[in-house]
């Protein structure tokens, strides 16, 4: 209401910073009932048999149309690989990886995806990207809520809910986390 008042300058500076202080609250607690809707969808989440070599293929081939000029590199092995879980889940993880990568990327270089079997029954799904380097002291705390190595710039500040999600959905299909850097 402030907005369609005359106001002083100082005045409005006041209402423009109670505006911007708002404006972060709804951005956190829409970053927060995100990760909320996650842990619901996984307790009410049916398992199914799904084949995860077929959904990253097809995941990747939507990357390359939402990121063009982007370069995506996938490996899949060139057989199925069955997996017992929600592919919806595992397609949000796989988006959140593949967002973080296409932020931190550096251009003209390709983001690897690739399904590597490790086992009988086990795989491990990787997300790689040449760019800048990841401080050592963080890599132990990416995949904890509200962290973030990413610089403000702009009017939208990161939550750091992201990778917090990636292991709340590896975990719900008995997976883990890690990140490395090549430094």
């Amino acid at each position: 209401n402030l907005e369609h008042e005359a106001l002083s300058e100082e005045a409005r500076g006041y209402s423009k910073r109670a505006r911007d202080g708002a404006e972060r609250l709804r951005r956190i607690l829409t970053a927060m009932s995100e990760a909320s809707r996650v842990e619901e969808l996984m307790q009410h989440a049916e398992p199914e048999r799904f084949d995860l070599a077929a959904a990253v293929e097809a995941a990747v081939a939507a990357y390359r149309d939402v990121y063009p000029g982007r370069r995506f590199d996938v490996s899949t092995g060139g057989t199925s690989a069955v997996a017992q879980g929600s592919p919806e889940l595992v397609i949000q993880m796989l988006d959140k990886l593949v967002n973080n990568a296409v932020d931190f990327h550096t251009q003209q270089t390709p983001i690897k995806i690739s399904l590597i079997s490790t086992g009988r029954v086990d795989c491990c799904l990787c997300v790689q990207n040449e760019g800048q380097t990841i401080q050592r002291d963080m890599i132990d705390t990416l995949f904890d809520s509200m962290v973030s190595v990413r610089t403000t710039s702009g009017d939208t500040p990161h939550m750091g809910l992201g990778l917090y999600i990636v292991r709340l959905i590896a975990q719900f299909h008995h997976g883990q986390t890690s990140i490395s850097s090549n430094d």
